[in-house]
């Protein structure tokens, strides 16, 4: 199965053209207590494995708010609408949410649907690549130029003292499937560069086994994470709503990491197009869990600090963002760390335990 999941432009230079100028969803003034719209930067999917479990589980309902979905073109859109008042929350990946909180500071996020870094840079099992400067005279694929992994490439390369294109040659071999794995298999490549189901997708018909060569210091780099604003987190109205949603996402992915089997099962009724190959789609699910962190011991979508430093550490790099972003105000200071203290405000034993 071949599975799409991009980012978007604001992993490159477009991400300098975000501007707070909206087009299209409502104006988050006209907030319905009760009511919230919530825009997602990509199609309904196993990689949003809360949201399903907790919808058909009923979570949302119970926390006393009801959403509204609507999928779009990319994180991009997204914090673009968040920044322009024209919705109160969305889900968008971390690098676009420290993009928008450059050009607005009273941007926020609270907490992360995948608190691990979703792009990996992987070789064949039995590759004697062992790391990433052993990728000297060799050749990456990535899906295509300016997608989302190439931040990673670029910095990893940097960091192993290489430069890209003259000691490691970057060739495009497209999306996740049969073109792209031959020519893995076939070692037109050396190694590869995508996201995480990308990488699923790849390896599900057990014809390659790959091993990760992302160095661990890009591990905390969030997927998608919340971002809405410092005033609606202020605003009791919308506080309320935006913590019922959370809570209720936080819960579906503890009983989503505690119940994998009936998680699949959920996910296969909300997204059946993603389960006509089923060893993809318990690859797809199993690899979701593990970006989901340690949530036994700690709590689910929290992001540290670190982590915040790291992204936009990849992103000043890069020369998307300047040196003044504030990491701590986007998404560890005292209201985030407060939000994050109430929505984890829940029986999580119960929800192990299947109740």
């Amino acid at each position: 199965m071949k599975l799409t999941f991009r980012t978007s432009a604001a992993l490159g230079a477009a991400l300098l053209a975000l501007t707070a100028a909206g087009c299209g969803g409502s104006d988050a003034g006209t907030h319905t207590e009760g009511e919230l719209e919530v825009m997602l930067s990509y199609k309904k999917s196993i990689a949003w494995l809360p949201l399903l479990v907790a919808e058909e589980r009923g979570y949302f309902d119970e926390e006393g708010v009801k959403i509204s979905l609507e999928a779009t073109s990319g994180s991009g859109f997204v914090t673009q609408q968040v920044l322009a008042d024209n919705v109160i929350v969305g889900w968008a990946g971390a690098p676009d949410v420290a993009v928008a909180y450059s050009r607005d500071s009273d941007i926020r996020s609270p907490m992360c649907n995948l608190t691990s870094n979703i792009f990996r840079i992987v070789v064949p099992q039995d590759s004697d690549i062992e790391e990433v400067a052993d990728l000297k005279g060799k050749t990456l694929g990535i899906a295509e130029a300016g997608g989302g992994e190439e931040p990673i490439v670029n910095a990893s390369l940097k960091d192993a003292g290489l430069e890209r294109d003259v000691d490691v040659a970057i060739l495009p071999i497209g999306d996740a499937g049969p073109a792209s794995l031959n020519a893995i298999l076939d070692g037109k490549v050396d190694a590869y560069a995508g996201s995480y189901p990308d990488i699923s997708t790849l390896t599900a018909d057990g014809r390659l086994v790959t091993r990760d060569i992302t160095p661990s210091a890009y591990d905390a780099i969030p997927g998608d994470c919340l971002v809405t604003t410092k005033d609606h987190l202020a605003d009791e109205g919308t506080r309320k709503d935006i913590l019922g949603m959370a809570r209720a996402w936080a819960r579906g992915a503890v009983f989503a990491a505690a119940h994998p089997d009936e998680a699949l099962e959920i996910a296969c009724r909300q997204v059946p197009q993603e389960c006509e190959d089923m060893d993809f789609a318990r690859q797809y699910l199993e690899d979701t869990i593990a970006l989901f962190g340690d949530i036994d011991g700690a709590v689910y979508g929290a992001v540290p600090l670190d982590a915040w430093e790291t992204t936009i550490a990849v992103l000043r790099d890069s020369g998307a963002i300047g040196s003044d972003v504030n990491a701590e105000d986007l998404g560890a200071g005292e209201d985030i760390r407060a939000f994050v203290e109430e929505y984890s405000d829940f029986d999580a034993a119960a929800l192990r335990a299947g109740e």
